[in-house]
């Protein structure tokens, strides 16, 4: 596994950082043209705002991202998402997540081999773990759509390297939300996708949550898949599980959010139009890591301002 060691950094007060990095939601790459009209202009505004705070602040760790780095796991569409990427993010290392996304693909291939394209693609197989410092970050493959679950070598792998690192602080991450984590803005006008939905949560959290309680070091479990916008309820949220806080974060796509917005298809898929969110926000999430807390700070590339900030637990 990757093994990194940068230099502590001091907070303005004093405390000790373990690790800053930056978290993206689901960033639906896509080959096509009529996408790319609306997508393109909405990555670059994420990423030239997130250039600009590099070089201010300094740049972070890395980029971690858990899924539908993709629309369709195509070739076209992998080699798409690495030259943006690399174009981007330059020389800040980037970690990817498996997603529903990259199971899906226009030629009829299997889910095993959806997996070894993922793996043969990112050199990286669909489920790692690597260290930064005295942190440790497990990327998780959520398979099994629509009934998404980890499976029991997930498990068995998850297991394994949180006993293998008890004193590292550690943090999850997968494509999908456990129940009922994050949640609709307005349930009245079905306005998000949440994690009470089936096909939007882990039908196996219960034995997740089980695993988890017996671990007190995990202190974050990071989602996407949901695209909700950044007021949703329990976008993050804080439980108790086995005497320890574990917070659910789920990282709002810089996309689109919302269940009824994003690109719709017109004229057989020979035209299309973009149905914005309201408010239309243009988000990512920026992670730092104290020893006794994890300060979240959401940001907003197209206003280029803060959102909103949470501090939560380690243990």
């Amino acid at each position: 596994m990757d093994e990194l060691q940068p230099p502590p950094r001091q907070a303005q007060d004093g405390e000790e950082e373990l690790l800053f990095f930056w978290a993206l939601g689901d960033l639906h790459y896509y080959n096509n043209v009529l996408w790319q009209v609306e997508h393109t202009p909405r990555m670059l505004q994420m990423f030239s705002d997130l250039r600009r705070l590099w070089a201010q602040e300094g740049a972070p760790a890395f980029c971690v991202s858990p899924g539908d780095l993709v629309e369709l796991a195509d070739p076209e569409n992998y080699q798409l998402v690495r030259q943006q990427l690399s174009l981007n993010l330059g020389p800040v290392p980037f970690y990817p997540g498996l997603g529903n996304h990259e199971l899906f693909a226009s030629s009829q291939e299997s889910e095993a081999e959806l997996l070894e394209d993922f793996t043969i693609f990112w050199e990286k197989p669909p489920r790692y773990y690597w260290t930064q410092g005295e942190v440790l970050c497990v990327m998780l493959d959520v398979v099994g759509y629509g009934a998404p679950v980890l499976t029991r070598e997930s498990l068995a792998f998850l297991e394994t390297a949180l006993a293998k690192h008890p004193r590292h602080v550690a943090l999850l991450f997968a494509h999908c939300p456990l129940y009922g984590s994050v949640l609709d803005r307005d349930p009245a006008r079905d306005l998000d996708y949440d994690s009470l939905e089936p096909f939007f949560y882990l039908e196996n959290s219960q034995e997740v949550r089980a695993l988890l309680a017996r671990h007190p070091n995990v202190c974050l479990y990071f989602s996407g898949h949901t695209h909700s916008g950044w007021q949703a309820p329990n976008l993050v949220m804080t439980e108790e599980l086995g005497g320890h806080p574990l917070t659910h974060v789920n990282l709002s796509s810089p996309w689109y959010t919302g269940k009824h917005h994003g690109i719709e298809w017109l004229d057989g898929g020979k035209a299309c139009r973009y149905r914005p969110d309201d408010p239309d926000a243009i988000t990512s999430l920026e992670v730092r890591v104290f020893r006794q807390r994890v300060r979240l700070r959401l940001r907003d590339h197209r206003a280029r301002n803060w959102l909103t900030e949470w501090n939560v637990p380690v243990k």
